[in-house]
């Protein structure tokens, strides 16, 4: 087999490489061809042999975040050979929600144009799970990114699996964290009013060993977990409100490091956790102004849905994921790995 196609993801690698290995009675593999230092035979993915055409569509823009999930789905329609239709995001650059009427009529037009598979995130399941359950009985079959990885949602909406993070795991995994250095007195900051993260704090609440994340203001002492929910708006670059109740807690698990900046300045004594990485949030983690951050390696939620819709239309209908989810993340990113992220972040896969 290709071995640059193997290795060209920093993580992606270890995960399709054991994919392929699920399905080896589909992939021809390199065989001994029976005498030492003899050349074995490989198949070459890389050439244009794949027939398909394949659509992705987001409630995401081209911003920092889902320009490396596009180009994951980019580049493993390229190492397979396959075509992509178009790259649709339905959020434009400065907008304070995504448009998903607009994603709604974009899977429509795909199913229109009769595209051999779908990669689509299921943001507003109520109005899209009927849309993608008429693809999938026109027989094109669907992988859910990033949004919609419930099993409820992957049900209703027929598709084949789900990559993404789930908002629970992900907060669940940072609530461990701080668990672990005796931070238990955490306020939860979500960034969007309307955004669905209030799973993101009820995980971060089960991580802590609570039943759940209330709004209100935080109590003096833990264990307690408090949701804030910042509704200026650019919620995400401003940080008053989220500052105005750190009073008496002893961490904080907000977005990036445009709140963390700003609570590291005011609150010098308080450890901030994060979500996703930016240049800001790398230089944090290498000062140790920031604690860690959650990295939902968002470049396999490009990348493996093309290869999953690429081995089911290939190979009979080999499916993966069995109908859950195929967790990207979280990958948890601190001072001691926090390279190993720039050097992903640096290749654009990050």
């Amino acid at each position: 087999m290709n071995v640059r196609w193997l290795v060209r993801s920093r993580r992606g690698a270890l995960v399709f490489a054991t994919g392929v290995a699920l399905v080896a009675g589909s992939v021809t593999a390199i065989t001994s061809a029976g005498s030492a230092g003899a050349s074995a035979p490989v198949r070459d993915l890389t050439g244009a042999r794949c027939p398909y055409t394949f659509a992705v569509i987001t409630h995401g823009d081209n911003g920092s975040f889902w320009s490396v999930v596009y180009k994951g789905a980019k580049d493993a329609a390229s190492d397979l050979g396959c075509h992509l239709s178009e790259v649709y995001g339905s959020q434009q650059q400065g907008q304070a929600e995504p448009d998903d009427n607009a994603e709604n009529a974009q899977i429509q037009d795909a199913i229109n144009e009769h595209v051999n598979g779908i990669a689509v995130s299921d943001h507003d399941p109520t109005l899209m799970n009927p849309t993608i359950a008429s693809a999938v009985a026109k027989g094109i079959p669907v992988v859910l990114l990033n949004a919609g990885c419930d099993p409820a949602d992957i049900a209703a909406s027929h598709a084949m699996t789900c990559v993404g993070q789930p908002e629970t795991v992900a907060g669940a995994a940072a609530g461990a964290k701080f668990k672990s250095q005796g931070l238990t007195n955490v306020l939860c900051v979500i960034h969007q009013s309307g955004q669905n993260l209030l799973d993101r704090c009820d995980g971060l609440a089960q991580g802590l060993g609570l039943s759940s994340c209330p709004v209100g203001s935080p109590p003096a002492k833990g264990p307690a977990c408090t949701e804030v929910i910042l509704s200026t708006p650019d919620a995400a670059s401003n940080p008053t409100q989220a500052i105005g109740q750190v009073t008496g807690i002893n961490a904080v698990l907000c977005l990036n490091s445009a709140i963390a900046d700003a609570l590291v300045a005011t609150h010098p004594k308080v450890k901030v956790g994060g979500f996703d990485l930016d240049t800001g949030t790398i230089a944090n983690l290498r000062a140790g102004t920031m604690d860690f951050a959650i990295d939902q390696q968002q470049y396999l939620q490009g990348y493996l849905p093309i290869v999953f819709l690429y081995l089911y239309k290939k190979d009979h209908g080999n499916a993966a994921g069995g109908g859950g989810v195929v967790n990207s993340g979280p990958l948890l990113v601190t001072k001691a790995n926090v390279n190993n992220a720039a050097a992903a972040i640096a290749a654009g896969e990050d």
